[in-house]
């Protein structure tokens, strides 16, 4: 079933693939679709290299290069262009197709934590005037949530640890990179799993969103709202 489970993130991948491919102008099709195609049908599993990748693209490293499958693969960066270069092959893309082709494919390929689940977060994401080392535990409650007033969404939304809902707007909304540990993981079923396609297909495919750690312009907005104390307001 997790083997199943898997290709079935991977088709959903290919699926998010080949839209960008198509949203490209026809000779940028027809120059690195294949290449791009070939890329992700090697190594769309080998989520450790697509997040090298988008990181070295976010601190605008001008090279890098890894290994995947004993394949050696090239990134590098001259302003306006990205190029991934593997075997005999290679694409190159713009900064807004390059970045919504590799965190589109790391979101869809990402585990979800179900609900229930316990996390660390953070602290600095509660109290930016007032940084400190100790972390915040949550209970997530929910997934998917796009707020008013924001392109993008968050994959996670949560209440504190031990307190719950004390309030109307005591749900926190927050990211992958906020979690710092897993506590406790919660249930999973068949039924988690079809959410969790479901979600993505809509969310990722269908509406084009994404997580909102991948929008600078919507990150810095959301600080904004958090000094202000208006996130969580749906």
């Amino acid at each position: 079933m997790e083997l199943d489970f898997k290709g079935q993130l991977t088709k959903l991948a290919l699926q998010k693939v080949d839209q960008i491919i198509q949203g490209l102008e026809k000779e940028k099709q027809l120059e690195d679709g294949f290449a791009i195609r070939d890329f992700y049908q090697l190594f769309m599993e080998d989520k450790q290299v697509l997040q090298d990748i988008m990181d070295s693209f976010r601190k605008k490293v001008t090279s890098y290069t890894m290994t995947s499958k004993d394949i050696p693969i090239y990134y590098s960066y001259q302003d306006p262009t990205y190029t991934i270069a593997f075997h005999d092959k290679q694409f190159s893309l713009d900064k807004e197709n390059f970045s919504k082709l590799f965190s589109s494919t790391i979101e869809i390929m990402r585990d979800l934590l179900p609900l229930g689940t316990v996390v660390e977060l953070n602290p600095e994401y509660f109290k930016l005037d007032q940084p400190t080392s100790s972390p915040t535990k949550v209970v997530i409650t929910g997934r998917y949530i796009a707020p008013q007033n924001y392109s993008t969404y968050f994959p996670y939304a949560g209440v504190v640890y031990p307190l719950g809902e004390i309030r109307k707007d005591a749900q926190i909304y927050f990211t992958e990179p906020l979690i710092q540990s897993i506590v406790h993981l919660g249930y999973q079923d068949e039924m988690e799993r079809a959410f969790e396609l479901l979600m993505k297909e809509e969310f990722i495919l269908d509406r084009d969103l994404q997580s909102i750690e991948f929008s600078g312009s919507d990150m810095k907005k959301l600080e904004n709202d958090l000094k202000h104390q208006q996130v969580g307001e749906l």
